[in-house]
């Protein structure tokens, strides 16, 4: 009779050992430079308001405090961002889910391998990179490429596995004119300055097999990218007039339609589709010539999207 009891007690041990091990993680990754060194030509803007609204929204989701990694300002360089989606990448285990997050200015650059239809590289701007192309001092290198993050965004779905997510959100933009407004009270992320010598003209690149948009692969996890807005819009911080305080019109809208989906099953399209509804409505408001149209690449648009971890 003993020994049934202790056969009994290290089964339900294991059992539960087992339900624990396969529980789904969360990790993320938030990057938010609300203030540049003033020698690098980039304007203040307010990410540290995004970096609390997505902290706040992981939490709800599941996500534990201590798997929330973030970067702020100073911390944001180019080698520690580097260095943090490597701590991400070694942590990551089959069936997690993880979100990265950035808030920060935006810039086109010169394509530096021949992969771009329109010959230029979408970049993040880190704290450490400069707005202004200086040939032999300052040529790009803390410019975050597109390519750069692509090839990190692969890594972590080979690492999550088929049971896992990866989310990216990017609330900056490559149009406008990266500074305040303020004749019209408006913060705008991003520039339509192309990172590049004086006299270089974009063209077409001939090696469409190096471009590493999201696509379907055996082993990999679905992975969705959202973008502010279109290549021909500005990307406006939004004004929340309850709380008093600018936040990224992706972010702020994001978290929200993230709230209403708890406990609901939407795929990727009709996420996408309130968010894209949601965000013009709000854009609108400060005027109706305002558009500002989130753009979306993932893996397949008919697949469930739930942020909220499974426990």
């Amino acid at each position: 009779m003993k020994n049934k009891i202790l056969r009994l007690h290290w089964f339900c041990l294991l059992l539960v050992m087992s339900v624990v091990t396969h529980a789904q993680k969360g990790r993320a990754l938030i990057v938010a430079i609300d203030h540049y060194p003033a020698e690098s030509g980039w304007e203040d803007i307010h990410a540290g308001n995004d970096a609390l609204l997505i902290q706040s929204m992981l939490v709800d989701c599941g996500y534990e405090q201590r798997n929330i990694m973030q970067l702020r300002n100073s911390q944001a360089t180019k080698l520690g961002i580097m260095r943090h989606l490597k701590a991400m990448y070694d942590h990551t285990e089959k069936g997690d889910q993880l979100f990265l997050h950035f808030s920060c200015h935006g810039q086109q650059m010169m394509d530096d391998n021949g992969d771009e239809e329109d010959g230029l590289d979408e970049a993040l701007i880190p704290f450490d990179a400069f707005f202004w192309y200086i040939p032999g001092e300052y040529e790009g290198k803390n410019h975050l490429r597109d390519d750069e993050l692509g090839q990190w965004i692969r890594l972590l779905r080979q690492k999550a596995g088929t049971q896992g997510h990866v989310t990216v959100l990017l609330d900056a933009c490559h149009s406008g004119t990266g500074n305040r407004l303020p004749e019209a009270g408006d913060y705008i992320r991003g520039t339509s300055y192309i990172f590049a010598p004086d006299n270089y003209v974009p063209t077409k690149g001939n090696h469409p097999e190096l471009s590493l948009r999201l696509k379907t692969e055996n082993g990999l996890a679905p992975a969705v990218v959202f973008s502010a807005c279109l290549p021909d819009e500005i990307n406006y911080e939004y004004y929340d007039t309850a709380q008093s305080r600018y936040s990224g019109l992706l972010t702020y809208t994001f978290r929200k339609i993230a709230k209403e989906m708890k406990g609901k099953n939407m795929n990727v399209n009709q996420f996408m589709g309130r968010l894209k509804q949601e965000m013009q409505v709000l854009s609108s408001r400060k005027s109706s010539k305002r558009r500002q149209t989130p753009y979306m690449e993932c893996t397949n648009p008919q697949g469930l999207f739930n942020l909220y971890l499974k426990q």
